[in-house]
């Protein structure tokens, strides 16, 4: 997705869309969803460490990448400025214009 498409879509359907291209952007039930396998799992310091990030944080989407553990907060994405990064053009395009 280029940047002036982001802009163009509402935020929901501009993460959903974002979120079929990487693994990185999640939604606040796929987060809870593992949470609740690691508990089952007996994982309880990644359980907790996701349920502390989704609690301080509420939001529909989040950044997280599921192959990081602990080593990485999941982060809440709520503008549509948070998901620029996740644009095929994030470094060509001049945001200020938008």
């Amino acid at each position: 997705m280029k940047v002036k498409e982001l802009y163009a879509m509402n935020f929901n359907d501009a993460c959903e869309r974002l979120s079929e291209q990487t693994d990185i952007i999640t939604t606040y039930e796929s987060l809870k969803n593992f949470a609740i396998h690691m508990i089952q799992e007996d994982h309880l310091y990644l359980a907790l460490h996701i349920l502390e990030a989704i609690h301080s944080s509420p939001a529909d989407y989040y950044d997280y990448d599921y192959s990081m553990g602990t080593l990485e907060t999941p982060t809440a994405l709520t503008l549509t400025f948070d998901l620029v990064d996740y644009c095929d053009d994030k470094e060509d395009t001049n945001h200020d214009e938008l």
